[in-house]
């Protein structure tokens, strides 16, 4: 997953019941890199972004080469 945030403030990502991870944001946008080894697929995973006010933010979901894509 790959998350971009500008402004002052953080953004809190959850992936499901999976994980929960926050990144704070400056002025500046920039982006964080996060990887999360399932172990097994998993189907109909709600990926819930809550950022502080005022905080532009991206998000990109995606596999690695070499690994099973989702169906």
């Amino acid at each position: 997953m790959a998350t971009e945030c500008a402004g002052e403030g953080k953004t809190i990502i959850m992936v499901g019941k999976l994980t929960t991870y926050t990144i704070p944001c400056t002025t500046t946008p920039s982006t964080t890199y996060n990887e999360i080894g399932l172990g097994s697929s998993k189907q109909h995973v709600p990926i819930t972004v809550t950022a502080s006010a005022g905080i532009h933010w991206g998000l990109s979901v995606g596999w690695r080469p070499g690994h099973e894509r989702p169906s």
